[in-house]
């Protein structure tokens, strides 16, 4: 394997400098390994989520400010801009579109529960 790119661990991609199409890389290897083990579903130690939605078949990995969805025809790559807050990112992602708040949270570097929380604005640590 050592003509393969370097793996980095998805929740390091924002801050490692890597490029575009290595991020979108590294989320199909880590979907390919997760979908061989039948894991339909998980969250890492690191806070990285993954989901494979069997219904429509999109699969989405999120952390701490990017997340990467793949569907049969096309990937979505998103990341948090450098000077938005968590909230911001999260309640413009939220209006409109479908992800769920545990990608939210993840994209967060949060947790779900953090941003069910930020979204109903009931929580002045959700800032």
């Amino acid at each position: 394997m050592p003509d393969q790119p370097k793996i980095v661990p998805f929740n390091e991609i924002p801050e490692s400098g890597v490029d575009l199409n290595l991020a979108v890389e590294q989320a199909r290897k880590m979907t390919a390994v997760l979908d061989a083990m039948g894991i339909e579903k998980a969250t890492f130690k690191s806070g990285a989520f993954f989901h494979h939605d069997e219904g429509n078949g999109v699969t989405t990995l999120a952390t701490d400010g990017l997340i990467v969805q793949q569907r049969q025809h096309s990937t979505s790559v998103t990341f948090r801009h450098e000077d938005s807050t968590e909230r911001q990112a999260i309640e413009e992602l939220a209006d409109g579109t479908k992800v769920t708040q545990e990608i939210l949270g993840a994209f967060s570097g949060k947790s779900q529960p953090w941003a069910s929380r930020a979204l109903s604005h009931n929580d002045s640590d959700a800032e």
